[in-house]
């Protein structure tokens, strides 16, 4: 049996892989989906496979097309290479940290 739709929103990106490779992994994988996928519906799960920061930078893209969805989050990862944006995974500062920071800024 096929992925379906559940399945591929659950899919994410993984920590050492390029957004091509997450991508094309994707992509493959919705293929498979039956009855195919409409490109709206297809960029809204998409999206929905990533956390942050690639998730808010995305959710507010305009992109009408698959294609234009991953030229953007490929412009995040740069970004988040050269360290013009920051990456949470890499950061302990973002966050919440639980009961130490409750009551307080």
């Amino acid at each position: 049996m096929g992925p379906d739709r559940l399945s591929l929103q659950a899919m994410e990106k993984n920590n050492k892989e390029s957004i091509r490779e997450n991508t094309q992994r994707w992509r493959e994988a919705a293929a498979q989906v039956n009855p195919s996928l409409l490109e709206k519906e297809m960029i809204n799960l998409f999206v929905n496979t990533f956390k942050a920061p690639y998730f808010e930078y995305l959710v507010g893209s305009s992109a009408q097309h698959f294609t234009d969805l991953v030229v953007i989050a490929e412009r995040i990862e740069q970004a988040i290479g050269i360290g013009k944006i920051a990456d949470p995974i890499e950061n302990n500062g973002f966050g919440w940290k639980g009961k130490d920071n409750e009551g307080g800024c």
